[in-house]
Formats: C-alpha cells, structure tokens, sequence
C-alpha cells in the first residue's frame, strides 16, 4: 500500500482530470456550461491599444488561406468608471476589389464604411447598439440602425435612403444577450467549450435585417496566426442558407471571423499587436 499522502495526492489527481473531463466533455452536451454573454464579453475587453484587423476575401475555397485585401477594420474598447462599457468598430472595403471576378464585378472604386458602437451597463445588459453604413465622401448615411434597451424590451429604429428601409420594432430581450453585428467581430469570447450551443441576434448593417440565429462550438482545431500555429475553438453561426465561423484562441482572443456574402466570402483577420501607426483611425472619428 502507498503512505497516505501518495493515496490522498492520487486521489485528488484523479478528481481534478475527472472533473475536466466533465466540464470538457458532458456538461456542454447536457447545456450546463453556460456560453458566454455580454456580461463576459464585456469584462474581458480591456482599456487598450485599437485592435487592428485585415479585412480579406477568399477567391478559391479549395484554397481558404489564400486570401486577396479588400479594406481594414479597427476595434477598440473602453471602461467608464462606473463599469460600464463601450465597444466600438469600424470596418470599411473597397466594393470594386470585394466584387471582382463575381457577376457584379465593376471598376468602379467605391469605399463602404460599416461603423459599430455597443454600451453594455454595469450588469452586462446591453444599454444601446449603432450601426451606420456610408461611403465617403458622401455625407449622407446610407443606413442607419439603432437599438435601446426600454424595459424588457430592445427597440429598434432603421433609417435609410429607401423609404422601404425606414422601419421602427420592438423585440424582447434576454438578460445579457448578444446582439452582433454581422460586419464586425468582438475582440474577445472567453469561457467556449466544445459542445456549447445558444441563440443570438445578429444585425445586417448593409440591409437592416435582424435575425434569430443559432450559434454552436463545434471543434478545437490548430490554424496558422502570426506565423506559428495556434490552437483555437471554432465557433459556427447558422445564418440560414449560410453560415459563418469564428476561430477564438483558448484564451478567448478572438483571430479571424468569416463574413459569409451570397457571391464572396469576407474574412476579418486580427492583426499581431505592433507599435501604433501615426494618426493611425480610431472608431467613430
């Protein structure tokens, strides 16, 4: 027989790979994990350095590495001090090279800008969301739409050039639900397990449309970011008849989102932290 404290020490070794097992492989099954919301989305962005992203499209599928620049995207958050926080974005693409070589190719030159701005209280519920698409140098927007939290319910107000697109509804929310946006991912998702499965609501910024949607983690799988491999989740979004997917380091550092489009496939990839450029944009200005 080994002395007592091998026996306790075995004992306790056994438990805690017991215990990881479970919560890595039954408890996401039986819905016991829970998947992270805006309340931990929230607490995990930080006061930092913008987040700088390429913003890529795939030509081949055969190929998904292989990817051609089309724009830039930039993220960046911030804590007020009574705990609240706000998550801003802007994306922007040149629609000439994002539609070259499908039907709707043109040479035309045609810069769109997508720009996000999330507040999240204190608790983690979401107190008002921004969405605006325009192409400079026009000034005017070419849509607009804009949520706030009343009650238990979400508002939402959609203004655009087309009288069609003006609309105003009310949705019910969750406590702490996500509201993403479809052009534009969090920096950071912590707390994934294979196995996780929820809902979401995901915005269209270039047609206003607003959609329930079912959002699952499917595997953890190895890709190559900033020159070495990475172990990360893969996080797939079921936008019907599409689907997107997010690959999120272990950590909760989200690297690359895809962007799926009927004729293109946009790929967001984070850049590696660099020294900041000189009057490098920042979300919103």
């Amino acid at each position: 027989m080994p002395p007592r404290l091998v026996s306790v020490a075995i004992l306790l070794y056994w438990a805690l790979a017991a215990s990881s097992l479970i919560r890595r492989d039954v408890l996401p099954e039986l819905g016991i994990v829970r998947p992270p919301d805006l309340r931990t989305i929230s607490r995990a962005e930080k006061d930092a350095a913008p987040v700088r992203w390429a913003v890529e499209v795939i030509d081949n599928p055969m190929m998904p590495e292989n990817r051609r620049p089309v724009g830039e995207a930039i993220s960046h958050s911030s804590r007020d001090p009574d705990g609240s926080v706000t998550i801003e974005s802007k994306v922007w693409f040149d629609t000439g090279r994002l539609l070259r070589g499908t039907p709707l190719a043109n040479r035309a030159e045609t810069r769109l800008e997508v720009l996000n701005n999330y507040r999240v209280d204190p608790s983690g519920n979401l107190r008002s969301f921004l969405a605006t698409v325009r192409s400079p140098p026009e000034t005017n927007e070419l849509l607009q739409i804009r949520g706030e939290l009343k009650g238990h319910e979400l508002e939402i107000t959609t203004e655009g050039l087309l009288p069609m697109m003006n609309q105003k509804r009310t949705l019910p929310y969750e406590p702490r639900s996500l509201v993403q946006n479809a052009i534009g991912a969090f920096d950071r998702m912590p707390g994934l397990q294979v196995g996780q499965l929820w809902q979401t609501r995901v915005v269209s910024p270039l047609t206003g449309r607003i959609e329930k949607v079912r959002v699952e983690v499917t595997e953890r799988t190895t890709i190559h970011w900033d020159r070495a491999p990475v172990q990360v989740f893969v996080v797939v979004t079921h936008v019907a008849p599409l689907s997107a997917r997010t690959w999120v380091r272990s950590d909760g550092l989200v690297l690359r989102q895809e962007v799926p489009f009927p004729l293109v496939k946009l790929v967001l990839e984070r850049q590696p932290d660099r020294p900041p450029a000189p009057n490098a944009e920042v979300p919103g200005r």
